[in-house]
């Protein structure tokens, strides 16, 4: 696999009325990201997977994979597999390693609050258990110190990545630089809605929704050619949407699937 940096999208999940997948939008989603040269794809908050049970889980990674697989193209993908479970977080994990996913993004458990020993535990045993590198992800209500998340990387074979979603995340990734990690790649996420702001503070890529990829991969390229200028003022005709989808999770569910209609997918 490739590293996971760049513009990786996290897939909306389409339902129909009676709360069945509709499996026919969502490889039509899939295709879409992949037209858009996107690096990577995931399947994750953002995408309901907390409303999913493991057979659904199965079937819309198995058409992720095989989208991708007949698009030739080479990109990553990134399975959120984390609960509150051990167990359930194992055996998610191994489904994910057995269908094709290239990474998992893990955020600590937040049912319950737990000291940094016990995460440090939680993410060992999942890095013991699946030989996949690992997405840190730190959340609001189940956030990571940045001394912890260097603590992570250091000292547990697959937490290579962190994806940081607590605002505000520029600040958040020159402390983490600071401190000198070993090996550790920076994501943004949170909509993407300071994906230019993170770049130049060193985060090597960004998570956002599914819902215009091209704007992001168009600002990846221009920020890879150090046209940071032209990259800024391009990006910035959006920044007022990514705030408004930021108002909460379901508004950001419902707005990126009528911006997806609204696209034709």
């Amino acid at each position: 696999m490739s590293q996971i940096i760049g513009v990786i999208p996290i897939l909306a999940t389409p339902f129909k009325k009676n709360g069945d997948i509709n499996f026919k939008d969502y490889e039509k989603e899939c295709e879409f990201l992949i037209n858009n040269d996107v690096n990577g794809i995931g399947l994750a908050l953002g995408s309901e997977i907390f409303k999913l049970d493991f057979e659904e889980k199965e079937k819309l990674i198995k058409i992720l994979y095989k989208s991708i697989q007949q698009s030739k193209e080479n990109i990553n993908i990134i399975i959120n597999t984390g609960t509150s479970s051990m167990n359930e977080t194992i055996r998610l994990s191994k489904q994910a390693q057995d269908l094709g996913a290239n990474a998992l993004m893990v955020m600590p458990p937040n049912l319950i609050t737990l000291n940094d020993s016990e995460i440090m535990q939680y993410y060992e045993t999942i890095s013991d258990n699946i030989p996949l590198p690992i997405v840190m992800q730190d959340i609001p209500g189940a956030s990571l110190s940045n001394n912890l998340i260097v603590n992570l990387a250091n000292n547990i074979e697959y937490c290579r990545y962190v994806k940081l979603e607590v605002p505000p995340t520029p600040i958040k990734i020159e402390g983490l630089l600071n401190l000198k990690p070993k090996d550790l790649i920076i994501l943004g996420g949170a909509s993407g809605n300071y994906y230019i702001e993170e770049s130049l503070r060193g985060a090597k890529g960004t998570m956002p929704g599914a819902y215009i990829p091209d704007v992001f991969v168009k600002t990846y390229k221009l920020l890879n050619n150090n046209k940071w200028e032209e990259a800024y003022e391009y990006f910035n005709n959006y920044v007022p949407m990514l705030r408004y989808l930021s108002q909460g999770l379901s508004f950001s569910y419902y707005l990126s699937k009528y911006i997806l209609c609204k696209r034709g997918i």
